[in-house]
């Protein structure tokens, strides 16, 4: 029998494609190449003709399945169903066996039952039957088998496919990346058009406000100039009216005093003549010890400081100038919300360890709290090097707090003891990135405040003002109205602010301003007026000065003053009512009345010596106040010599005398000389009181002499 129905194709592309193309042109010459199969037997041909009949429809399957493995698709639903088609027929390929075509020798099986006794009749009737159920078999199985060379045209169909859908989703792919990319393209140029459309209606916008703003500019300027103009003219009418006024007034005056001149002079005419009478009429003498308490009787008729008893003379009171520590000053720009550092104040050790551990800083800035300038070159009696230290770390303030409290600190503007140092302040060390300088003062020349500023912060005022006039710049401020919003603005860029620092800094000088005029400054100056790296204007350090005619306005001021850090002298004498200042000469001064003190000093240093203070006593003096005022010229261990000079008023001599006399004899034992001139009210009384005490004082008529005298004694 013939041993196989077919050779298996070739594989590769090329060969499959030439079976399919053979397969769909002849598919006779296929059938026929099958069956080219010798058989041996009648049942051998019939099984190679079952076996023809049953590859011809397989190829039929083949033929009609090679037709439609390359469609033209056009559309992603054409891949797909094809995709499906071939998926399922090859799900059907996999599972069938694959058939190997096997020889069988029909006669061999006949001659073989003839051989055991089987009829040749019997034989082939058993072969027949055999052949019957073989083919029946057969066919089941061809049904459900295909050879190799169907299972590789299918694979290679499939892989053709798949292959061909690769493509098409390649080249899909690629259409709709070209596709996204014209979109974007387009949607890149409405983008670019809709920028540049955006710049130029931003661009006419700021052009149009510039306009607008200018136009606004030039009405303000000219209605400016209308009210300057108006004002001006409004003045040059009142101030002609007031001209015309002055002169009537002093035609007025002039005629008053004409008249009153010549009033006097005829009354003055009348009772010399009225004098001259009655003296002749009568031959007497005025007696030598009469006191006439109206006329000066002193030795030298014309004394030298040619001022006339004062009968209603005040009592002056003693101005003092408020200092306030560092501490105090922030928290007065604290409450009226200008930035400062977080700070914290100590008077023991453990509340400076308290308040650096609550500070929660990364540096600590920690100052004695003094009033003098130079801490940080100062140095403490415990041998501690300045005044001013910087720290990371917080279980270093103890340490250095216990060297600072409860000790003295020296520096250029303290006297050689020192300062005793009873408060700290403890304060987050924040970083500067500029230092420039701000201030707000009363200026005489401007008639009202001023806004002074410098971009060169950090150093002295006076220091710039003299290297470089030209940084420093001057705002007057209206006092009705504050500084306006431009002002400050200005200012600040011409510190050299920038960004939003330069609102930040308008806004800190407008709150600057209501300080001053909340508590009646005369200064507030900030230096310096800093900007931290953060962007952060800071105040870093201040001084204010105030007003000392409004302090009856402000009791919560006077509370902060620290009078430990002034002379006890001269706070004693405030307490007592008595108006004095320590100075450092040798020559104590006890006068009534300012003017008199000064012509005083004045001639004390004339004569070559200085005078240890200056101590008015006033009009209304008393016979207590005399008294503490030698007590208090006689605590100061430079006083080599006392003056009294006192011109009789309200206060007369005599209860300078008496407070005299009480103050030598009750109180301590006074061991410098003193020298007395007396004039004015009850001079003779008081003199022959001093007499009578015989108390080692020497007394002087004429200031000149006293002066003199007391040079002598303190140079003894």
């Amino acid at each position: 029998m013939a041993s196989s129905a077919r050779q298996p194709i070739t594989k590769g592309t090329i060969g499959l494609l030439r079976q399919a193309h053979l397969e769909r042109r002849c598919p006779n010459a296929v059938l026929a190449r099958q069956n080219h199969t010798a058989s041996s037997g009648p049942i051998a041909q019939e099984d190679s003709a079952t076996r023809s009949e049953t590859t011809r429809g397989s190829h039929r399957n083949l033929t009609v399945g090679t037709t439609s493995a390359f469609p033209l698709l056009s559309s992603p639903s054409r891949y797909t169903q094809h995709f499906k088609d071939v998926a399922s027929s090859s799900s059907v390929l996999f599972r069938r066996t694959i058939v190997t075509n096997h020889n069988f020798n029909t006669n061999k099986v006949v001659n073989k039952l003839e051989n055991n006794g089987f009829l040749r009749g019997q034989a082939e009737g058993i072969m027949r039957a055999i052949k019957g159920l073989l083919g029946q078999h057969t066919t089941k199985i061809r049904k459900n088998m295909l050879t190799s060379g169907d299972l590789e045209n299918e694979s290679y169909l499939f892989k053709a496919a798949l292959t061909e859908l690769r493509t098409e989703l390649q080249i899909l792919r690629k259409n709709d990346a070209a596709a996204l990319a014209i979109k974007s393209e387009i949607i890149s140029r409405e983008i670019d058009s809709l920028n540049q459309k955006l710049r130029e209606d931003i661009a006419n916008l700021k052009n149009d406000i510039a306009i607008d703003m200018n136009s606004r500019k030039s009405d303000v300027r000219e209605e400016q100039k209308a009210l300057e103009i108006r004002i001006q003219s409004m003045s040059n009418h009142y101030m002609a009216q007031l001209g015309d006024m002055r002169t009537r007034m002093e035609a007025a005056k002039w005629e008053a005093t004409r008249k009153g001149m010549v009033a006097i002079f005829i009354s003055a005419t009348f009772v010399l003549l009225t004098s001259r009478v009655f003296m002749s009429s009568k031959d007497e003498k005025v007696p030598d010890d009469y006191i006439d308490p109206y006329v000066n009787h002193s030795n030298a008729q014309n004394s030298s400081d040619g001022m006339v008893p004062d009968t209603f003379a005040l009592v002056a009171s003693q101005v003092r100038y408020l200092n306030l520590h560092e501490y105090q000053s922030k928290q007065l720009m604290a409450k009226h919300n200008v930035n400062v550092q977080r700070f914290a104040i100590a008077e023991t050790v453990e509340q400076a360890e308290n308040a650096a551990r609550g500070l929660k800083a990364n540096e600590i800035v920690i100052k004695a709290q003094i009033h003098a300038g130079g801490r940080g070159k100062g140095e403490f009696s415990s041998g501690l090097k300045s005044g001013v230290h910087l720290t990371k770390d917080p279980a270093k303030v103890p340490d250095l707090v216990s060297q600072m409290l409860g000790y003295k600190l020296k520096t250029k503007q303290t006297s050689e003891d020192g300062v005793l140092v009873s408060k700290v302040m403890l304060a987050e060390a924040l970083d500067i990135a500029k230092e420039t300088y701000f201030a707000i003062l009363m200026d005489r020349d401007s008639g009202g405040p001023v806004m002074v500023g410098s971009p060169d912060g950090g150093v002295d005022i006076e220091q710039v003002a003299a290297t470089h006039p030209d940084h420093i710049f001057k705002t007057i401020i209206d006092i009705e109205t504050g500084p306006t919003e431009k002002q400050t603005l200005d200012m600040a860029m011409k510190l050299g602010f920038q960004g939003k620092a330069v609102a930040d800094a308008s806004e800190q000088m407008q709150n600057l301003y209501e300080l001053f005029v909340d508590v009646d400054a005369t200064q507030v100056e900030i230096n310096p007026f800093g900007l931290t790296p953060q962007n952060q204007v800071v105040c870093f350090d201040a001084k204010i000065s105030f007003d000392d005619n409004a302090a009856f306005k402000h009791p919560e001021l006077q509370v902060m003053r620290d009078t430990t850090e002034e002379n006890p002298r001269e706070v004693e004498a405030e307490d007592c009512g008595l108006n004095y200042v320590g100075m450092e000469g040798n020559i104590g001064c006890l006068v009534n009345g300012a003017g008199l003190a000064l012509a005083t000093m004045d001639i004390i240093k004339l004569h070559g010596a200085s005078p240890a203070n200056f101590l008015d006593v006033g009009g209304g003096v008393t016979t207590k106040q005399v008294r503490q005022a030698f007590k208090i010229l006689t605590d100061d261990k430079n006083v080599k010599t006392i003056l009294v000079n006192i011109f009789g008023g309200i206060a007369s001599c005599l209860t300078i005398a008496e407070g005299m006399v009480t103050a030598l004899t009750e109180g301590p034992k006074i061991k410098v000389p003193i020298v007395v001139r007396l004039q004015g009210n009850q001079v003779q009384e008081a003199k022959e009181y001093l007499r009578k005490s015989r108390l080692p004082l020497t007394l002087r008529d004429d200031l000149d002499e006293a002066a003199i005298a007391c040079v002598q004694l303190a140079n003894a």
